[in-house]
């Protein structure tokens, strides 16, 4: 069964979460937020969080730095009895200038850079299962 149920998520890098010399942020931390989009369509879908089980394919495409915005985008493309197969991407919409004389200067992207995207399955038991499918289409 196809749905097209979509969640959107936006946040700021900060300081506290760049892993890596020179402000970089890990992949690492794409993945959890990839797996919070994943909990909000399966609560979405099934009134449960489900379990993020697998993922078919991950690719990190562009640095993300401290001071970066993202918006992450998760779409449930298929649905089974219990398994949710999940496209996401992560985009960068804010990009921090890392101009050392202005530390707080930021440039709104004229167009987002995908920076990441990845395919995944979530799975939620039929015993945890909360919502009849049919009401979300």
């Amino acid at each position: 069964m196809e749905t097209h149920l979509e969640v959107k998520l936006r946040v700021r890098i900060s300081a506290n979460d760049v892993h890596y010399a020179g402000n970089l942020l890990d992949g690492a931390h794409i993945m959890k937020l990839f797996g919070d989009v994943a909990t909000e369509l399966t609560i979405r879908l099934d009134g449960d969080e489900g379990l993020l089980r697998a993922y078919e394919n991950v690719e990190f495409l562009e640095p993300v730095y401290g001071g970066d915005f993202l918006e992450v985008v998760g779409k449930i493309i298929k649905v089974g009895n219990s398994s949710r197969k999940i496209i996401f991407e992560a985009f960068k919409i804010i990009s921090s200038s890392n101009d050392p004389n202005q530390e707080s200067a930021c440039d709104l992207l004229e167009s987002p850079i995908l920076v990441a995207k990845a395919v995944g399955t979530s799975v939620v038991t039929k015993n945890k299962q909360r919502r009849k499918i049919q009401e979300m289409q």
